[in-house]
């Protein structure tokens, strides 16, 4: 029996955080994620008890589909937004959060 790969989770692993699926196999367990020119920029836990870490890598490396499909199964709406959760939550108080539009190649 061939040994079991398992692909590489970075960041605190909950099931209260969405999973971004990277296509190389990599997982990114994030606090939150958002896409400004053609970049996902996202936030890890680096450290238990540390601060969220902003990173950010071309949106290409998403595997978008498998993103949207494992959170849905885990009971998130994967939403793309153009600004941070926060940042969108203080300059629209009293709207839903709105989809950013996947960068086209």
């Amino acid at each position: 029996m061939a040994p079991q790969y398992e692909a590489p989770v970075y960041g605190e692993v909950s099931a209260e955080l969405p999973q971004l699926y990277l296509k190389d196999g990599s997982i990114l367990s994030v606090t939150d994620y958002w896409v400004v020119d053609d970049r996902l920029h996202f936030k890890i836990i680096e450290a238990e008890g540390a601060k969220p870490v902003e990173h950010d890598i071309p949106f290409d490396q998403l595997d978008l589909q498998k993103t949207i499909d494992v959170n849905t199964r885990r009971g998130f709406k994967f939403m793309l937004r153009n600004e941070p959760f926060e940042q969108y939550v203080r300059d629209h108080p009293d709207a839903p959060p709105a989809d950013a539009t996947p960068p086209h190649d």
